[in-house]
């Protein structure tokens, strides 16, 4: 089973969901290989791999879910999420003209498509976000080939893994807690002698888990999320200056 999870992982699905699930529990497996040596052996190497290797495929599950939910929040209080919002008369972000192309050629490609004027935005709010959310929609299904695509491909990407490590943010918070208080107890504690005579390895473990609670409290906010959405929202509208 762990072979063949393996063999079905994406890119997307390794770098969006994997990767913020292995980060996650990280400094609690560090902290049990180097307060457990022994547990490094071949033997037994290769049974805690396959236990990982399906721990995180539901971490990875999890994680995606927790992002979505995430996104979710992030769009209620945001209005909408960029590509919408980009598309938008009553947004800046983007200059006159280069909209302008953007409206042209999704209207052009999709049939039945009027978006709508400055005026209608004004007036019918709703009904003019249902159309830029309908045409981005459109533009999604028609720019998954990857190949063609790689640079958006890649944004997703990004995009994904801060949004999932947004998720993910409270449990990790949690753990990397959790193991820097048990390696700082183990190091004056004397009741597992055994243990605690590698204070070089638990000194160890204490930093990475104290660096692990810097990165989930100060640099996993939205700020980040917001950051390679717009990086993605530019990225997936400027496929309308391809012609079709």
């Amino acid at each position: 089973m762990p072979i063949n999870i393996i063999n079905n992982i994406s890119e997307y699905e390794l770098k969006a969901r994997i990767f913020p699930a292995s980060l996650t529990i990280l400094p609690l497996v560090i902290t049990l290989l180097i307060l457990f040596p022994e547990l490094i052996n071949l033997g037994s190497s290769l049974i805690i791999l396959g236990i990982l290797i399906i721990l995180l495929f539901f971490l990875g599950k999890l994680a995606r879910e927790r992002g979505k939910k995430v996104q979710h929040k992030l769009i209620q209080k945001w209005g909408s999420l960029p590509t919408t919002l980009y598309l938008s008369h009553l947004d800046n972000t983007l200059d006159t003209e280069t909209k302008k192309r953007y409206h042209d050629y999704l209207e052009k490609n999709i049939e039945g498509l009027e978006l709508p004027s400055q005026t209608e935005e004004i007036e019918k709010p709703k009904y003019s976000q249902d159309k830029y959310e309908s045409a981005v929609k459109w533009l999604l299904e028609n720019t998954r080939d990857t190949k063609d695509f790689s640079l958006l491909y890649q944004d997703n990407i990004n995009y994904g893994y801060s949004r999932n490590m947004l998720g993910m943010k409270p449990l990790g918070v949690v753990i990397s807690v959790i193991s820097f208080v048990l390696n700082f107890y183990l190091l004056y504690s004397q009741s597992y002698p055994s243990i605690t005579e590698n204070t070089v390895g638990i000194i160890i473990s204490i930093m990475i888990s104290f660096v692990f609670i810097i990165i989930w409290i100060f640099f996993v906010n939205e700020k980040w999320v917001k950051s390679t959405s717009k990086a993605y929202a530019r990225t997936l509208l400027s496929t309308c200056e391809k012609t079709t």
